[in-house]
């Protein structure tokens, strides 16, 4: 049961893969992961904070001993305390330092979803890559064959002295020609493959299949990062509010048993006691300090409005960056509309351009001219249709929609 349960497990990570399987898993991103992680961080430190609100206990043991003391004063002295620490009232520093935390948790939030979609938008880019140097591995391959089949026609036409040697000649450096060209791509497939497999967190067979995205319906919306931002800036105004000149109120009970020994008591008179109890209430204010708590106020008031300046230019520039990624998809569209009539010329143009190669009314030169023209105008398409999908994806992430909607139906 156990050897079947790993086995199925291991073709599912080798399973050819999409965009349903992708996105999904590259939400376990190694970077997922450690923002992940941040908001863990955030809420420790918000446990960490409250914990000013209780009071501290400790226990104190103690042993001194002097060599040389007056007779009335004991040289030796053993024993132990316990205490209770409480802050009544600091100036709402604390609350100002709880407020902070619940913004820093929110920022951490907003990043987490942010980085989740920096993944999937860098996960569909790298797929519609891998995406577009397979598909032109495929057209090199149908060239390939095309020139084959005609090395293989003008060999026998040589060896039965009805072609020249120079027409088989050039169709086979043409034929080596396409062989590089599908060397160097199978090694960018392979490039792509690894960074997919890297973004996606999973093992990736070949072929992967393609999967067109869905055009969303755009409005205006609040992407994370932003809102990441304006919480970092609730951070700023509420670390203003910890300098303050409003006094701090602390309240300390102890109970101590000490013994003494080594001094004259006098007859019992200045007998010191073993049990001690203590109470200390302390209020304390800073009155002067050449304005010292006043600047640093004033720093991080600089501080606030400083990224309120930051975000608000980074609000028009992703404001400007959305209305051009959501052009770009009419001009992506109509470039896979012509990519796609000229690839139909093209593949109408090439029948007729072979039939008179194979009859003898045409060179080489031209044969294979149009032979390029065409592999090129039919990669020329498939790059222009993986364009149109990676346009609608970065105007999506654009306007913070959330990526994982574009593929919502597409099983």
């Amino acid at each position: 049961m156990r050897n079947t349960a790993l086995l199925l497990l291991t073709a599912q990570s080798f399973m050819c893969a999409d965009l349903t399987t992708l996105l999904p898993s590259a939400k376990s991103n190694l970077r997922v992961e450690s923002a992940r992680l941040e908001i863990e961080k955030s809420a420790a430190m918000l446990d960490e904070a409250k914990t000013a609100y209780f009071p501290t206990v400790t226990a104190t043991a103690l042993y001194k001993k002097k060599d040389k003391t007056p007779a009335f004063e004991p040289n030796s002295i053993q024993g132990a305390e316990v205490g209770a620490q409480i802050t009544v009232f600091d100036g709402f520093r604390r609350e100002a330092l709880l407020d902070a935390l619940h913004s820093s948790m929110a920022s951490a939030t907003h990043s987490l979803a942010q980085e989740e979609q920096n993944v999937l938008m860098e996960t569909i880019a790298a797929y519609y890559d891998y995406l577009d140097t397979q598909d032109r591995l495929s057209v090199n391959k149908d060239k390939k064959n095309e020139i084959l089949s005609e090395v293989e026609r003008y060999e026998i036409l040589v060896q039965n002295d009805l072609a020249t040697t120079d027409i088989l000649k050039s169709l086979i450096a043409s034929k080596l020609a396409t062989e590089y060209d599908e060397q160097n791509l199978k090694m960018l497939l392979e490039k792509h493959r690894k960074h997919l497999e890297l973004l996606s967190a999973t093992a990736i067979c070949e072929p992967i299949v393609y999967k067109e995205l869905l055009l969303p319906s755009f409005a205006t919306l609040e992407r994370h990062d932003l809102q990441s931002d304006r919480s970092k800036i609730d951070i700023l105004r509420n670390t203003e509010d910890r300098y303050t000149y409003l006094p701090s109120l602390t309240l300390e009970a102890k109970h101590k048993y000490f013994e003494y020994s080594g001094y004259d008591t006098m007859g019992g008179t200045n007998l010191q006691p073993l049990n001690q109890n203590e109470v200390t209430a302390s209020l304390s204010m800073t009155l002067f300090d050449m304005g010292r708590i006043a600047k640093e106020r004033e720093q991080a008031r600089i501080d606030t409005l400083k990224a309120q300046s930051l975000l608000d230019y980074k609000t028009q520039s992703l404001n400007n960056d959305a209305e051009i990624a959501l052009m770009s998809i009419k001009t992506s569209q109509n470039a896979y509309e012509a990519a796609k009539a000229e690839e139909e010329a093209r593949s109408e143009s090439f029948s007729f351009i072979k039939q008179r190669f194979e009859a003898g009314l045409l060179n080489t030169t031209n044969y294979l001219s149009e032979l390029t023209n065409l592999t090129q105008s039919r990669a020329k398409t498939h790059n222009a249709l993986n364009t149109l999908q990676v346009a609608k994806a970065s105007a999506a992430y654009a306007y913070g929609i959330d990526l994982m909607t574009l593929i919502e139906g597409k099983k």
